[in-house]
């Protein structure tokens, strides 16, 4: 009986040794309206709090950018040679020993995700305190649906999969720009 313990738990540890080594995550990029996917995207992909794209990704055929952490380095598929107008960058970018979490950002779209609340009376918030992060463990084990502030739809996720939800830019947001 011990020695099947004992043969249970070394294929539990080496099989999440396996984990910790090589994790995919597929970031879904849904419309926040009607629940369509957004295969024109380009994802902004910063590393622990936002500080920056670190990485900028293209959105695939049904709407994804598979983000692929082995060794402690992160790259991104890449889906078009003309992605993300040229200005695609794809990594490998490493991940330092506190980064545990990734922060995303649209860049054609509007994120619908929940902000960082702004206190009235005080000195807008820096961009790190203000986009959410999302705890890669969490994404990989549970699956992570980030808010829909934009929309009713819903949609759960899976191991592995983060959902973002965005909308069009308005026609006075596009003129800002």
């Amino acid at each position: 009986m011990n020695c099947i313990i004992r043969a249970y738990v070394l294929v539990f540890v080496l099989g999440c040794g396996s984990l910790a080594q090589s994790q995919d995550i597929h970031i879904q990029v849904v419309n926040a309206r009607n629940g369509k996917p957004i295969t024109d995207e380009c994802l902004n992909i910063s590393l622990g709090k936002w500080h920056g794209a670190e990485l900028l990704a293209p959105t695939n055929r049904e709407g994804i950018v598979e983000l692929h952490i082995k060794n402690r380095q992160v790259t991104a598929d890449a889906t078009s040679p003309h992605a993300c107008n040229g200005q695609a960058i794809l990594g490998p970018k490493f991940l330092t020993n506190d980064v545990e979490s990734i922060s995303v950002m649209g860049d054609i779209y509007v994120a619908c995700q929940e902000y960082g609340n702004r206190v009235s009376g005080q000195p807008p918030q820096l961009p790190t305190d203000v986009i959410p992060t999302y705890r890669i463990s969490k994404i990989v084990e549970l699956g992570v649906a980030a808010a829909n502030t934009c929309g009713k739809f819903k949609e759960e996720a899976k191991p592995g999969e983060l959902i973002l939800f965005v909308r069009p830019m308005s026609f006075w947001e596009k003129l800002k720009l």
